[in-house]
This record gives structure tokens, C-alpha cells and sequence, in this order.
């Protein structure tokens, strides 16, 4: 995971593993294999555009969620956030991707596990298909409240 503070420094705790395996040689091989021929891009997610071939193959986003309540705000994994405005763009750009004819998918929260009416991300992804799995969260402050949740797929195509 990759998250800043409030200063643009990075900030996700070490855990108290007593065996970490950190350096897995097996693993970082096979990673560095598959990234051969990569460029990795640290910009706004709007610079894909760039990027994207009409017709590319999949474009997946898995931003921070929206968040389900006013108590459960986590979406800092930069230091200026993830606002609604932000949920916006994205939405526009996906539907632009789309209509140059890439396959856009991307995850988010389910507004119905709190509010079943709400319809936020029927609206910014209207003529996407949109489908709720569930996921499991081992994350949380309160145990009782780990387990499955619904989050949405949300997509141009029939996932």
C-alpha cells in the first residue's frame, strides 16, 4: 500500500510482523520480469489519456472509495485527498475512454450498504454496468466490524 501524510511523506506503518518477508527473491523476480518493457508513471490519473490507444485492451482504476458514512472518511492516501470532484473527473474520464473504445473498469464502495437509495455512482457512470461483489475487509478499528461488504464493478462491458 502507498499513502502520504499531510506533508507528502510516506506514512504506512511497518506492522509488527515477527517473520516479515520482505525480500521474497522468488517474487521480485517474477515482478521484474512481468514490467520488463514497463513504463510506471507517477502522475494524476487523468494522464492515461495520454496514453491509451484506442481500443487498448482493459483500463482498470481502483481509486480511494467514496466514503459510505461521515465517519468512515478515509480516502488520504495523498496528501490533497480524494474529493468528490475527484470521483467526478474519473467518472468523465471513463466515459471518455470509453467512447474512444477502451474497456474501462474500475471498483469503488456500494452507497447501499448505508443508503439503499442512494444512486451517486448510478448517476456519474449513467450507461455503464454496474454490478456489486463482495469483499472481504480485514481493516478495521472496530473488529466486530471487519468481514464481507459489498463494493461495486463498475464497467463498459459485461464483467
Amino acid at each position: 500500500m502507498f499513502r502520504q501524510n499531510k506533508q507528502g511523506k510516506f506514512n504506512v506503518p511497518f506492522g509488527k510482523y515477527k517473520k516479515p518477508n520482505i525480500a521474497d527473491k522468488n517474487n521480485i523476480i517474477e515482478v521484474s520480469s512481468s514490467l520488463q518493457g514497463t513504463e510506471i508513471i507517477c502522475a494524476d490519473f487523468t494522464e492515461c489519456s495520454k496514453y491509451a490507444q484506442k481500443g487498448s485492451a482493459l483500463i482498470y482504476f481502483d481509486p480511494p472509495y467514496r466514503p459510505l458514512s461521515a465517519t468512515a472518511n478515509f480516502n488520504s492516501y495523498t496528501k490533497d485527498g480524494f474529493s468528490e470532484s475527484d470521483q467526478i473527473r474519473l467518472a468523465k474520464l471513463c466515459h471518455e475512454l470509453s467512447n474512444n473504445g477502451n474497456h474501462v473498469l474500475l471498483s469503488n464502495s456500494d452507497p447501499s450498504n448505508n443508503n439503499q437509495a442512494d444512486c451517486y455512482f448510478e448517476k456519474i457512470y449513467n450507461g455503464f454496468n454496474i454490478q456489486q461483489v463482495l469483499a472481504n475487509r480485514m481493516i478495521n478499528c472496530n473488529g466486530s466490524s471487519r468481514g464481507q461488504i459489498r463494493e461495486l464493478l463498475i464497467s463498459n462491458t459485461n464483467c
